[in-house]
């Protein structure tokens, strides 16, 4: 696992004037991107297309977010989605997943699962950014995608545990 402190989004206008902006930042639709871009600032990934990011090697990553669990700490906000956005709701494959699953079958609904975003990733980045607040660390881990098919849940292979993923990490460094 990977922490750093997060201190302000400051936005600093040519005349030198600076506006903070906190509130961007546990706002789901302001912080995907930023987060993502962080990132990649810390991890020398690059943006790319299909998935979130990828390496000059090649190597694919998606990243998911998660809620910090020093502040949501309840069962409530274990479970969270980690599969591509179009298995859920009214999206694309959302009402065919969820009927599969109302079915019991559930091995037909991991294999949209897989084709739409788990077999084109090779690594997953989870961050504790979903309703992000500033006096929590920021903090990221990476796990891959054949760790992350055994740990997904088996219920419904479109979430994951976040009490099962925080129970792989095996240390910890702080970014400066």
């Amino acid at each position: 696992m990977y922490e750093a402190g997060v201190e302000s989004l400051t936005l600093r206008l040519a005349d030198g004037n600076e506006y903070q902006f906190p509130e961007m930042l546990s706002n789901g639709r302001a912080n995907y991107i930023l987060f993502e871009e962080l990132v990649r600032n810390l991890t020398g990934l690059s943006k790319t297309k299909q998935s979130d990011h990828i390496a000059d090697d090649g190597t694919t990553y998606e990243q998911k977010a998660y809620s910090d669990q020093s502040l949501y700490p309840t069962d409530k906000s274990d479970l969270f989605q980690t599969s591509a956005s179009s298995t859920f709701g009214a999206n694309n494959n959302g009402p065919i997943i969820k009927r599969l699953l109302e079915n019991g079958q559930y091995q037909e609904a991991l294999e949209i699962c897989k084709a739409t975003g788990y077999s084109k990733n090779d690594f997953y980045i989870y961050t504790n950014t979903k309703n992000y607040k500033i006096e929590s660390l920021f903090r990221y881990f990476v796990l891959p995608t054949k760790r992350i098919l055994e740990l997904i849940d088996s219920d419904d292979p479109r979430l994951i545990s976040r009490s099962v993923l925080l129970a792989q990490i095996k240390g910890l460094k702080k970014l400066t």
